[in-house]
């Protein structure tokens, strides 16, 4: 069978080959099959089943039809109406006319139209055609970007216009005015409202420039808060409006005054078509519209549509529509599934405002009424359909702040609406929305200090609840004290050093207990920072024990979600549940692997802890923090710095040494510093510029509130550390970028100085920089060390002196450090380019790239007797030779 990656080679190669679109079914099933045989009998007519002229049907694959000229579409539809389509249910339906493209997945109707010559850039759509599976995230919607964009505008250009609200005492008031205006605007786009109704009256009567506006708002929101007739001194114009109430208008009916511009921005809010925008951010848009702190951090407030599908797909909508396929021409098994989605319970312990369980509810709703629909095929009744068993009811959450848990109730309505509109297009009757009713359940609370069975029970009998969302991640320094009491609460008597774990740990362990032994899940969004470095060691022991497994897992990926700018944070999934028989996942990228473990690292295999060791367990050389200055910088010299000392005293150059850091080293940037051996500090001290400078290292120790750096003052003209080597130092930054192919390392000379943002290995052997330099240590360091935001933060205890190797015989080692002359060799050909310029993947030499590719096919054959086949295969490797090593010291 065809692997992906080929399959798109074949596509593309099609689509760049003029083709008779009489030749193009053949073709296909080549790309997709590659089995000459295959199409030798298609053209023999012996497999090809097909009842169009010219078509091709390759069983339950595909059923391709030529079109004529422009007619790629209409083609399409006689696909879908053919009778040898219904028989064999083929994956893809395509037609064409060499010119466009027309195909669709009869299963889920979805469909692309290209030109022909884009068909390998949408290889991945025909993956069906050859027995893969494909995975398709959602996308974003660019209406909703848009949308809160332009009332981010009018809340600041109200703000502008009323001064006295911008006041921390009026934000309440502020927030609820856009909450109301949100809702009507909705309200009107999507049905609630007569079309257009609201806008017809604020711009109807509201002046050309908004100078009566705010009179006009409050006469509508204060109709919407009286039952209809009820209303005497009211205009008769409010009369039209439907009685809302429920709490939303409830309050003191407050607005503020219009400008201009503000009336004008109000103006482009009431012309967005709001049934374009989902449900699902609103409450989202009035949190960050609220406020501009969270506008610019929006990704610090709410996970988007598509980061909440990875999260509700695996946890258990996946599961629901496996076993909908299965039931679907079984009445009394859908009426079970039916059944079942009555008993679910989606619970959201850090809700904000309600996102994760507005899609749930909507998501739950769709497959309801696919089942409905369904059963009205297949019974002899198909308008006898009860209403929607899938109530707010079922969904409950936990939020700090009151106005988000509102949002978050409101939110729930607008979607329980749409959804019952949808209910009516197909069954024909719904109930009525207004006046507002009784919402989720939603608690206003702190969730780390809240009992979260009295929040959502557990449950009982058939009942099944899910904890799935996006709890805030906060890194252990930038914890307030209140925070930190928090991790206290949930952590004391439990865990030792939890205070280096990020905040969003105390919700997976929280979670853990709640599910533990129920008929439970949970899933959540977190910085992956959890499944790195210490943490796993310190936090995941404690989740994975008493039959808790990890049973699907998103690998990290970069945040994002509808802000203008993005938040720089790698995120994972993962999913846990009490320990069963079911399939486990491994998602990265749009892929995912069925796997038979997931460990705390979140790769393929049996649980194992990586626990730093202050020596190598494989006996590599020793690998060293290089030398801290604490020195405030004054022992640092720039490059016209030291010509300037050299000019006016060139005995100080044997002072002067090369300097380097991380950055230094990666970018070629000049730097030096002062060394003086003791047996010369009298001579450097006669030098007024050095001596000049150690004073003022000697003050800046001394000025210090750290007692270990007071008593380095007394040694000036040192480094708190002094390591240098005889021959070479070995060099390798502290961090690295996560987009290059390779860790670089380097070799320096005798003279050479390194700083605390590099790791030295002093005289070590040539070989040691064909190991760093693999792409085995690299997956080895980006698994079990932590991460700088998202770059590679490397690390000696854990990182280095865990990393197996096996044990290499005399020649091996020789090859080894022929090769990394070989790498070093090639680097040198390309100066002066920097090694930031040469480990660029966009820009890295070919002839670079091939000594590494050399590098890594030597010493993996030397693991396996072969190069890895990918980064799965190499993890699994080295977590068994850590876990073989590790086994071998206990005994």
């Amino acid at each position: 069978m065809m692997n992906p990656t080929e399959i798109a080679d074949a596509l593309d190669a099609i689509a760049k080959a003029e083709f008779d679109p009489a030749e193009f079914g053949y073709a296909f099933a080549q790309a997709t099959d590659n089995a000459q045989a295959t199409v030798a009998k298609l053209r023999a007519g012996t497999t090809n089943k097909s009842d169009i002229p010219g078509g091709v049907l390759l069983n339950a694959k595909f059923h391709y039809v030529p079109a004529p000229a422009g007619m790629a579409a209409e083609m399409l539809d006689a696909l879908r109406m053919s009778k040898r389509t219904a028989k064999a249910k083929p994956a893809i339906l395509i037609a064409t006319d060499g010119e466009t493209i027309a195909a669709e997945h009869p299963k889920s109707g979805e469909t692309l139209h290209c030109r022909f010559e884009d068909l390998g850039t949408h290889f991945s759509f025909f993956l069906p055609a050859a027995g893969k599976e494909r995975y398709k995230a959602a996308e974003e919607n660019p209406v909703d970007i848009k949308a809160t964009g332009k009332l981010a505008k009018l809340y600041d250009a109200l703000l502008k216009a009323n001064p006295d609200w911008a006041v921390p005492e009026r934000r309440h008031a502020m927030n609820l005015f856009m909450t109301r205006l949100i809702f009507c605007l909705f309200s009107e786009d999507v049905g609630v409202f007569k079309d257009a109704q609201f806008s017809f009256a604020v711009f109807s009567y509201g002046g050309n420039k908004g100078e009566h506006a705010r009179h006009v708002l409050v006469q509508a929101f204060s109709a919407m808060n009286l039952p209809e007739g009820l209303r005497p001194n009211l205009p008769a114009w409010t009369e039209k409006f439907k009685y809302v109430n429920g709490g939303l208008f409830a309050d003191a009916i407050e607005a503020p005054d219009f400008d201009p511009i503000s009336f004008r921005y109000l103006r482009d809010a009431a012309e967005l078509d709001w049934k374009l925008i989902n449900p699902d951010i609103f409450g989202s848009m009035i949190q960050s519209i609220a406020d501009p702190k969270a506008r610019a951090e929006l990704g610090m407030h709410y996970t988007s549509v598509p980061n909440i599908m990875k999260v509700l797909g695996p946890l258990f909508l996946d599961d629901l529509d496996e076993a909908l396929d299965k039931a679907w021409d079984k009445p009394a098994a859908l009426k079970a599934q039916l059944h079942r989605l009555s008993k679910i319970r989606v619970f959201d312990p850090a809700c904000g405002s309600g996102n994760f369980l507005v899609v749930a509810y909507r998501q739950m709703r769709e497959r309801e009424i696919r089942i409905l629909k369904r059963l009205g095929e297949l019974e002899d009744n198909p308008q006898n359909v009860m209403f929607s068993a899938v109530n707010l009811n079922q969904f409950y959450g936990i939020e700090l702040t009151d106005f988000a848990a509102e949002t978050a109730k409101l939110a729930l309505f607008i979607a329980e609406y749409q959804a019952n509109a949808r209910f009516a297009d197909v069954f024909g009757r719904m109930p009525p929305l207004l006046p507002l009713k009784g919402g989720g359940q939603i608690r206003c609370g702190n969730a780390l200090r809240v009992n979260w069975d009295e929040v959502c029970p557990p449950p009982v009998g058939d009942e099944e609840v899910y904890i799935a969302g996006n709890p805030p991640f906060l890194g252990s320094r930038n914890q307030e004290d209140t925070q930190k009491a928090d991790m206290d609460l949930v952590f004391s008597g439990q865990l030792q050093a939890y205070r280096s774990l990020d905040l969003v740990s105390a919700w997976y362990f929280k979670a853990s207990k709640y599910i533990r032994e129920r008929a439970a899940r949970a899933s959540l969004v977190s910085t992956n920072s959890i499944c790195q470095g210490a943490a796993v060691s310190t936090l995941w022991p404690h989740i994975l024990n008493d039959n808790i497994e990890i049973y699907f897992c998103h690998t990290s990926f970069k945040w994002q979600n509808n802000a203008a700018k993005n938040a720089a944070v790698m995120c994972v999934i993962i999913g846990i549940r009490n320990i069963c028989s079911g399939e486990k996942k491994i998602f990265s990228s749009e892929n995912y692997t069925r796997v038979r473990h997931i460990n705390s690292y979140l790769i393929n295999s049996n649980e194992q802890i990586i626990h730093s060791s202050r020596k190598s367990l494989f006996d590599i050389p020793q690998m060293f923090y290089g030398n801290y200055p604490a020195d405030g910088n004054h022992l640092t010299l720039n490059r016209e710095e030291k010509v300037r000392l050299l000019m006016d005293c060139p005995s100080a150059e044997k002072f002067i040494r090369p300097l380097y850091g991380a950055q230094e080293f990666l970018k070629g940037i000049e730097r030096y510093c002062l060394w003086i051996p003791e047996n010369a500090l009298k001579e450097a001290q006669e030098i007024p510029y050095i001596n000049s400078r150690l004073d003022a290292v000697r003050l800046t120790r001394l000025s210090s509130r750290d007692p270990g750096y007071n008593k380095l003052a007394a040694s000036p003209h040192r480094y708190r550390d002094t390591r240098t080597s005889t021959n070479h130092t070995i060099v390798i930054p502290t961090v690295s970028s996560e987009r290059r192919d390779y860790i670089p390392s380097g070799l320096l000379d005798a003279s050479a100085v390194t700083t605390n943002q590099c790791f030295a290995i002093f005289d070590g052997p040539e070989w040691v920089i064909s190991i760093i330099s693999s792409r085995l240590h690299l997956v080895w360091i980006a698994t079990v060390c932590g991460k700088l935001k998202s770059d590679f933060r490397y690390s000696n205890t854990l990182g280095w002196n865990t990393f197996p190797v096996p044990k290499f015989t005399s020649e091996q080692l020789d090859q080894l450090s022929a090769s990394a002359r070989r790498i070093l060799k090639t680097r040198y050909q390309h100066y002066p380019k920097t090694i930031a310029d040469l480990y660029d993947p966009d820009k890295m030499p070919d002839d670079l790239r091939a000594v590494h590719r050399e590098n890594d096919e030597l010493l993996e054959s030397m693991y396996i007797g072969r190069p890895f086949r990918n980064d799965t295969e190499r993890l699994e490797k080295l977590f068994k030779l850590y876990a073989a090593r590790v086994k071998q010291g206990a005994k």
